[in-house]
């Protein structure tokens, strides 16, 4: 049965607003399915749809925000296929538009972000355990960082994917980020070794069925995307509007990747580079036919069976019921629909399936395999049809191991299909136990569960792929329909619930208590007379049930500590502690770490052991759904440096970056300056003013009031810029004499082709060598005399986005390169406007003075006192 385009979407617009008012009202406010993954009628087709094609597509690519969700989109609910993005890296070392966190703690959000676009596009989600350790500017370098592991999980992946296709992102790029080149390289080495049988992988038992090796009967197509101005090859209709969402595959996936918040993605949606057209090509230069992109069903095995291709009659079978599914739900008709879906599941089980072992032949492990997703398919697709709903909330999300928690399932099913629809259940870790159920009103059941054992310190090593950790419990539901027999299973999440917002939380398994320490960091000047610092820790309690415990902070040989705090909890909750510490007379420089503890005693009355707690856990500010786990400790930074006396400094922050943090602990007053700050505020009473990183492209209002700041320089103050990227500065006239950061390329010649766009100006090697241009520079002098000895032990990269193009008028302080490549002068520049210093730095003080870098703080202070070296 066919249908146009328009009438399927006014069904679709019907159905979906009844489905609107007749939904219950808190789950729909609380938890929005992201667009394509609810239960409504455009996902139940496309679930249809998806159990006739067999195709499954795996794209490659660097990191968050790489791929191309248009193509994504496309491929997945257009065509249908099972498509998977891998990412090499989880981005933490790019930048972060919404919060202070970097690195890690970056990399953990991004996933998150990565994981809510792919849910839009429809695919699934894999990593490897690449580093993004920043910006490379060679794929030999991003290989030697990387090593060989990053290949080991490429095939990983693979083997346990299974892919038809590969879809190389960065598949023919030869220039730009170090780490798409590599990218491109690695994947067909990535192809080629899953199918040598030779390679084996590390697994625990249950995952060698997985690991063996694919593409080595049938080769596996390796495809490039071609997103330059004049793409060739196939070309992809992804501007063609989708019969279900009413909108085309390419705004559908903008929606998807929207979620790349941190990086300001949203700021570039109207980039005309998202809307270029895409194409594919084989990497073998052979001609792509369309049609590998979606396979119907044929074969028993299509991965197997090689040659005769035709279409097996049970296969026929299956498609002809699934096909009438489509058609029996598009007239609403859900009894029909789940009929027919029986029917194709029953001809499935109609293929004798054997226990699969080691010693089981490739070719029945092969079909098992295949009949298994087949089923699946089937599977979630009637489960849809059927409306079976499975909902199970647990009454916490941090469970202390040895206390008890509940879970409070529900199921539903849509009227009218009969059938046997079983009891939940959980499946829960090893030595776990429901002790409890009890049944609740509307046929709900509320479970009780013992935790005996921590179940996280057995990962297997293809967890690591995953965006997150699986599961901790799951409950499951049988239902029979028709004699068929089917499950349908759901994480248990917990709802926590404030007054302005409600979260779904994964469980997790969380210490008793775990320790907030404030200050993380501290700066101890070795000159000076030494003073107690007191360290305030927060101590919570997870643990539901009353306990005492001692808090204490361990300190480093010669160090003196306060005595020991007691605490008293009458169950889950919060208390506040302060111990005092004393660095000894005298201290030599470095770094010193005080950790914090909380000690319990054992209780045997309660079956508790003696236990010492040491981690933090707390959520990330940007995004409070993830919880953060590092050690509870303050971490003590030993170094000479002069500082100014009475230094004010006013901050203009836009990345929420700790830089402010950071020169408060050296004791410079400093001052954060909103809007109203840089347009009415009086400046002079600052000695310095401080630009963020990014600031020009991030505060609209800092444009406005950048003739205030140029006045301020004039009349005697120090205005440090740092480092702006060259769309929001080059073509602004922000510094008093001209500076460019990435000056356009000369025109070319008659008959030649236009030049390639300019590297941007960044050092990417941290201990790249540093030439003093002028050593006897004030700015380098003084108060702080500066040495080669103060760019050591640098973090990440020297700096990014150097001046290239300045005027005569500034003073170049500083030369570097990374290997082979010309000298950068405009890192640290600075010109006398009026009575006072403008300066520009490209230096990544933003990454070094959170990390605690002695010579990072000492030219800081430095550039912070220009003013005063005159």
């Amino acid at each position: 049965m066919k249908m146009a385009g328009s009438k399927l979407q006014r069904i679709l617009l019907l159905v979906g607003t009844t489905l609107l008012l007749f939904a219950p009202q808190r789950a729909a406010g609380q938890f929005p399915p992201a667009p394509g993954t609810g239960p409504g009628l455009a996902e139940t087709i496309e679930a249809i749809d998806s159990a006739r094609v067999t195709t499954r597509i795996l794209y490659i690519t660097a990191h968050p925000d790489d791929e191309s969700g248009a193509v994504l989109t496309y491929l997945a609910r257009g065509l249908h296929a099972d498509v998977a993005l891998l990412s090499l890296t989880r981005g933490e070392g790019g930048q972060n538009d919404l919060g202070p966190e970097q690195a890690p703690q970056l990399g953990l959000i991004r996933t998150q972000e990565l994981l809510a676009a792919t849910r839009g596009y429809g695919v699934k989600l894999y990593f490897t355990r690449a580093k993004d350790f920043g910006f490379s500017k060679t794929p030999e370098e991003t290989e030697r960082v990387w090593g060989d592991q990053v290949l080991e999980d490429m095939v990983r992946v693979i083997r346990s994917f299974r892919p038809n296709v590969v879809i190389n992102g960065w598949g023919g790029v030869h220039g730009g980020h170090g780490h798409h080149q590599a990218a491109g390289l690695l994947t067909p080495k990535a192809v080629q070794l899953a199918a040598d049988p030779a390679l084996k992988l590390q697994g625990a038992a249950s995952e060698q069925q997985d690991l063996g090796p694919w593409g080595d009967r049938k080769p596996v197509l390796v495809l490039d995307l071609d997103r330059s101005e004049k793409p060739q090859g196939y070309f992809l209709p992804l501007d063609e509007i989708s019969p279900l969402y009413g909108k085309s595959w390419r705004e559908i996936g903008l929606d998807g990747f929207a979620n790349h918040r941190t990086q300001g993605i949203t700021g570039f949606l109207g980039s005309p580079f998202l809307r270029r057209p895409i194409a594919l090509k084989r990497e073998d230069g052979g001609e792509l036919d369309p049609a590998v992109l979606a396979q119907p069903l044929g074969a028993l095995d299509e991965d197997y069976e090689v040659g005769n291709m035709g279409v097996d009659p049970l296969m026929r079978a299956v498609s002809t019921a699934v096909a009438a599914a489509r058609d029996a739900a598009l007239r609403l008709d859900w009894k029909a629909a789940a009929d027919s879906l029986v029917v194709a599941g029953k001809k499935i089980d109609e293929v004798p399936r054997p226990a699969v072992s080691s010693q089981t032949p490739a070719p029945v492990v092969s079909l098992a395999r295949s009949l298994q997703r087949k089923r699946e398919k089937i599977d979630r697709a009637l489960a849809l049809v059927a409306g079976v709903r499975l909902e199970a909330s647990a009454d916490r999300s941090e469970l202390v191991i040895g206390e008890t928690f509940s879970v409070r399932t529900e199921t539903r099913h849509r009227e009218g299909i009969a059938g046997d629809f079983g009891k939940s259940s959980l499946l829960l870790p090893a030595e776990w136990s429901v002790t409890k159920e009890e049944p609740e009103a509307g046929g709900a059941l509320r479970s009780t569960i013992s935790t005996a054992k921590n179940p996280q310190g057995a990962a297997r090593v293809s967890d690591t792929a995953l965006p997150e950790p699986p599961p901790l419990v799951t409950a499951t539901q049988e239902a029979v329909i028709n004699g068929y027999a089917f499950t349908v299973s759901s994480p248990v999440y917990s709802v926590h619930a404030s007054s302005t917002r409600t979260d779904r939380m994964a469980l997790r398994v969380v210490p008793a208590y775990t320790l907030a320490v404030e200050p993380k960091q501290a700066i101890e000047i070795v000159a000076k007379p030494r003073k107690p610092l007191d360290v305030l820790l927060h101590v919570h309690s997870y643990a539901t049930q009353p306990g005492q415990v001692r808090i204490g902070l361990a300190v480093p040989k010669g160090w003196r500590t306060g005595t020991a705090v007691a605490l008293k909890f009458d169950g889950a909750g919060d208390r506040y502690a302060r111990v005092t510490v004393t660095p000894p007379l005298k201290l030599a420089a470095g770094k010193y770490k005080i950790s914090a503890y909380a000690e319990r005693a054992a209780d045997r009355s309660r079956n508790i052991k003696s236990e010492r707690f040491t981690t933090s856990l707390e959520p990330l500010p940007t995004l409070p759904t993830q919880l953060w786990s590092e050690p509870a400790q303050c971490m003590i930074h030993a170094f000479a440096v002069n500082v100014p006396q009475n230094l004010r400094v006013g901050y203009v922050n836009a990345e929420s970056e700790r830089v402010p943090d950071a020169l408060k602990m050296l004791g410079i007053h400093v001052e954060q300056l909103d809007a109203a700050a840089l347009n009415f505020a009086d400046l002079s009473k600052y000695n310095t003013i401080v630009v963020g990183v990014r600031a020009y492209e991030l505060r609209p209002e800092l444009a406005g009031a950048n003739q205030r700041l140029l006045d301020y320089v004039s009349k005697g103050g120090t205005l440090v810029v740092q480092y702006q990227r060259e769309f929001a500065w080059d073509k602004f006239k922000y510094a008093p004499y001209p500076a460019l950061i990435s000056p356009p390329a000369p025109p070319a010649k008659a008959g030649e082709p236009p030049a390639a766009p300019r590297p941007l100006p960044r050092i990417t090697d941290e201990n790249s060598p540093v030439k003093f241009l002028k050593p006897a520079d004030p700015l380098l002098n003084r108060p702080n005399k500066i040495t080669q000895d103060d760019f050591k032990g640098w973090v990440q990269e020297r700096g990014l986005y150097f001046w290239t193009q300045f005027d005569s008028k500034y003073t170049p302080l500083l030369a570097m390169s990374d290997p082979g490549e010309p000298e950068l002068n405009g890192g640290l520049v600075y010109t006398h406007y009026g009575k006072g210093t403008y300066i520009y730095t490209g230096l990544a003080f933003f990454r070094q003075l959170p990390e605690g870098v002695p010579g990072a703080y000492r030219l800081f202070v430095n550039v912070l006192g220009a003013s005063r070296t005159k």
